[in-house]
């Protein structure tokens, strides 16, 4: 039994502050409850009232009898700590707490809620909110709420739970899939989430066996990987969690060293936590609406193959557009299919996916024919999934064909979809029929191919196991004595400790080098200042490159020196640093990035001087195994690269993704310690000869 069984479906709900006026929130929850024919207790609780809509009204929640699980308050915020303190005293282990007034509303309301949270943990009470709408059992009636969620229209039955952040958006959301006709078992808006936050209402979603599916409006979580590993639980149960993140143009303010920790926003970071769990993200509503639809009402999808058939030839060629968009194979039919479409689909028919049956096919005559059509579509085992172009067909064509979609889906054990563009009005029976059938209905064929790839999306996730994480081991005094910005000298020591290729560097005291001490150096070289007070050296004239001979060498450390006094005076020079040029390598950059929500996250992407400019970048959460490592390198935009362009040999993918394999390893094991890592170039050389991290910058916590 989940820790919040009593929350989710309580025996008894006590309204502390209802009213005989509807208009007032602990008014709107005793009216939901009683005209919604709520069979568990109901309990107002106000000293002015002997008796409230029929009920016993008490004086106070501490004289509520007993089984009562949730008191839902609906007082000014001045009073809702000591009405906390009484429900515990009284046995109530839930508190739905409506109104706000806490930690939204200043310093005042931030002592709020932390004397309402200290007494919630004394008195052993669980808190929903505050300032939320509070949280509806729709199975059971069981309205802890106020506003949208406690008055007509009232949400349909069904299988999808929902965890909202905002109450009015997220309400929206919640009544605009209910219009598209999907139900709903528990929808909780969750407000500031003082107590119980969306990672342990997912949990308990996962556990219950009557939810399908997972819905979230999230504008931020307080623990990351206490939500990664909710929708993890979630996607080992095959229950897929949609999720609609909100506030993502807004990134924290961050004192960052690296490129790295420059270029990653907050949104960035959930993404990557979105990937690693499997979670299917959506932007808008009708997104939500149509993959909520197809997740609840379709078999497995195996695979991302599919066919398409209509009578809209225009259809049939935007399908095929978004198709290759979304990473769907309209994939050839075999013969034994094709033999059964030229049996039952007219001569003029094109029978190549996407199948067209042409005009006027259409008709009672033909209904069975068109059944055998989609029979055989479905069981070719080559193919997937399989969607209808209905267009605007006519009402009594409509008809037909989804009366024929309805009976092939009841054979069948593939997904069937649907793209109608019919208005309701004149297509009712249609659409009644398709939708007692369970299948999905867009309407537009883009959005039927981005269903379609949703339903291929969580099947692939759901054959996800976890990958081993392996690499050199990663000594656990690395970072011993050491603090605050690391020189490039030192960041490259501690790469080269955990196993990473660096360049093979001469360092040199921090005064001008002569001509006979740069004999020593491999050339052509790359001459560098080493000072921890100086992140990005080539800003301020801290890198030469391609330097030919000792000679030149010596005149450059001079130029630098003389340069470096007049653009860093303060910096501490811990010397210079000689390298040698590697002229084939394909630069890249590879960074940890210490969130303050996920923890340690790896961000990989084009590197050198473009690498702000370009930002062609991709993240995970740290650590990961080598299949994570290579589909960050598949991620990138430039990724073709890789292969070898313009009679190139391919690059050392392999070598680099065990890189990324032991970055990652590197910053979950010192994520106390490492703030930021930035390894900017890394050089990816032809295949079979490795990577090299030519430039390093490590920032530490304090120890």
């Amino acid at each position: 039994m989940s820790t919040l069984e009593y929350l989710l479906n309580p025996r008894g709900i006590a309204v502390v502050g209802a009213s005989e006026d509807s208009g007032r929130p602990g008014g709107q929850t005793i009216s939901a409850l009683v005209e919604r024919g709520y069979v568990g207790g109901i309990y107002p609780v106000n000293p002015k009232y002997e008796t409230l809509a029929g009920l016993r009204c008490y004086a106070s929640i501490k004289d509520v009898p007993q089984p009562c699980d949730i008191a839902v308050i609906a007082l000014p915020a001045a009073h809702v700590p000591e009405v906390v303190a009484d429900c515990g005293s009284n046995g109530l282990r839930f508190a739905v707490v409506l109104g706000g007034g806490f930690r939204e509303g200043g310093e005042a309301g931030q002592a709020l809620e932390r004397s309402l949270l200290e007494n919630a943990k004394k008195y052993n009470v669980r808190l929903i909110g505050p300032n939320c709408l509070g949280m509806v059992n729709i199975h059971a009636a069981a309205f802890s709420a106020f506003g949208s969620l406690s008055r007509p229209p009232y949400l349909n039955k069904g299988h999808v739970s929902a965890v909202l952040q905002s109450g009015g958006f997220g309400n929206s959301l919640v009544f605009r899939c209910h219009d598209a006709g999907i139900g709903f078992r528990y929808v909780v808006t969750s407000g500031n989430e003082a107590d119980i936050s969306a990672p342990e209402l997912i949990n308990a979603f996962v556990d219950d066996p009557e939810t399908k599916v997972i819905l979230a409006y999230i504008e931020g979580v307080g623990d990351g990987r206490a939500f990664v590993a909710a929708a993890e639980r979630a996607r080992q149960a095959g229950k897929p969690v949609v999720v609609w993140k909100a506030g993502n143009t807004r990134q924290g303010l961050r004192a960052a060293a690296s490129h790295t920790a420059n270029m990653a926003g907050s949104y960035d970071i959930y993404r990557a936590a979105f990937k690693a769990a499997g979670i299917i993200e959506v932007t808008d509503m009708e997104e939500a609406t149509d993959f909520v639809q197809a997740l609840l009402g379709q078999p497995t999808a195996s695979g991302r193959n599919v066919a398409v058939m209509g009578g809209s030839g225009g259809s049939a060629v935007v399908f095929s557009d978004a198709a290759d968009a979304y990473g769907l194979t309209l994939a050839p039919l075999n013969a034994e299919t094709m033999g059964v479409l030229r049996e039952n689909l007219p001569s003029v028919a094109s029978l190549d996916n996407p199948v067209d049956f042409a005009a006027g096919f259409l008709g009672d005559k033909n209904a069975g024919k068109l059944e055998r059509a989609i029979d055989a579509i479905l069981a070719d085992p080559g193919i997937h999934q399989f969607g209808m172009l209905f267009a605007t067909v006519s009402a009594r064509s409509g008809v037909m064909m989804a009366q024929a979609m309805a009976n092939a889906a009841r054979r069948s054990s593939k997904p069937l979809l649907a793209f109608a563009a019919a208005p309701q009005e004149h297509a009712g029976e249609m659409f009644a029929i398709l939708k007692k059938a369970g299948i999905p209905v867009t309407r537009s064929v883009k959005r039927l191919a981005r269903s379609m790839q949703v339903l291929a999306d969580f099947h692939d996730a759901k054959q996800h196991e976890p990958e081993p994480v392996t690499g050199p081991a990663i000594p656990a005094n690395l970072l011993d004595g050491w603090s605050g910005t690391m020189n490039e000298h030192a960041a490259k020591l501690v790469l080269k400790a955990c196993g990473i290729p660096v360049s093979d560097d001469i360092l040199f005291p921090p005064a001008p080098i002569s001509a006979h001490l740069a004999r020593a150096c491999r050339f052509p070289a790359a001459l560098k200042i080493v000072s921890a007070d100086i992140a990005h050296k080539s800003d301020i004239g801290g890198v030469m490159l391609n330097l030919r001979t000792p000679a030149e060498l010596a005149a450059a450390s001079s130029a630098m020196l003389d340069d470096l006094s007049a653009a860093a005076p303060r910096a501490k020079l811990q010397g210079f640093l000689v390298s040698p040029m590697v002229s084939d390598g394909l630069e890249t950059i590879v960074g940890i990035i210490n969130d303050p929500v996920f923890g340690p996250v790896v961000a990989f992407g084009l590197g050198g001087v473009y690498a702000e400019t370009l930002k062609d970048m991709t993240y995970r959460l740290a650590p990961f195994g080598e299949d994570t490592a290579l589909q960050m390198i598949r991620e990138l935009r430039a990724a073709d690269l890789f292969k070898g362009q313009r009679g190139q040999r391919p690059r050392d993918v392999q070598a680099l993704a065990q890189l990324l394999v032991t970055v990652s390893r590197l910053a979950w094991v010192q994520r106390e310690r490492i703030a930021e890592l930035d390894i900017n170039p890394v050089l990816v050389r032809p295949e079979g000869q490795g990577v090299v991290a030519v430039d390093a910058l490590i920032v530490l916590r304090p120890a």
